[in-house]
């Protein structure tokens, strides 16, 4: 069986990149932190945090990690972005929760917007808190290639077409029949199921992008 790459090589690409002087860099910066807030603070919040202290650590952890240069630590040839990324914020914490004298956050600065917070939370679990890590990750990279992928269709003017098969790519159970699709959109049963065959083959390549 081959060997799985240890991390998808365009978040590498987008880490080496932020790592530059370049002008594109901070668009790579804020993707990096776009792409794994919603890991960092499912991961803070299976620690034991509560929502505000989940949320202010998640903010604070990226200011450290973009803003004072924890990122330029991180290279391929050192091991998996995602597990430094992991242990990182376990290290922030502890020693944050150390720091006694430490003035309450609140109010500080933003790197990211966390309005999706709201929709998703977590139990304290901290002895399952690294599989729920990497649960909200592959969620993360599910919602990127799923919107990718309605980018595509859009782009088609095919947003009808993208809507009704969007179920049934995050879950083959929930797809309506071929027939039912073709009817609502005026379409033929044999071409609804060719336009879900090129969609599935497109969001794994996503995937893979991702």
């Amino acid at each position: 069986m081959p060997s799985r790459a240890p991390f998808p090589p365009t978040a590498w690409t987008q880490v080496l990149a932020a790592q530059t002087d370049a002008p594109e860099s901070r668009d790579a910066l804020e993707d990096i932190c776009t792409a794994y807030w919603p890991a960092i603070y499912t991961y803070l919040r299976a620690l034991g945090c509560e929502r505000e202290e989940a949320r202010d650590f998640t903010q604070k952890f990226l200011t450290d990690f973009i803003v004072k240069g924890d990122l330029h630590k991180v290279a391929p040839e050192r091991g998996r972005l995602r597990s430094y990324i992991m242990q990182s914020v376990r290290n922030h914490l502890i020693n944050a929760r150390r720091d006694a004298a430490r003035q309450k956050r609140g109010g500080g600065q933003s790197i990211i917007s966390m309005d999706e917070m709201e929709t998703f939370d977590v139990p304290s679990a901290p002895e399952t808190a690294d599989a729920w890590f990497d649960r909200r990750w592959a969620w993360s990279v599910l919602r990127r290639a799923m919107d990718r992928m309605q980018a595509h269709f859009e782009s088609r003017g095919r947003m009808a077409l993208f809507d009704a098969l969007k179920p049934g790519l995050a879950n083959p159970d929930l797809l309506k029949p071929y027939g039912e699709i073709g009817a609502a959109l005026g379409m033929t049963e044999g071409h609804v199921k060719l336009e879900m065959h090129r969609a599935r083959k497109r969001l794994a390549d996503e995937l893979r992008a991702e």
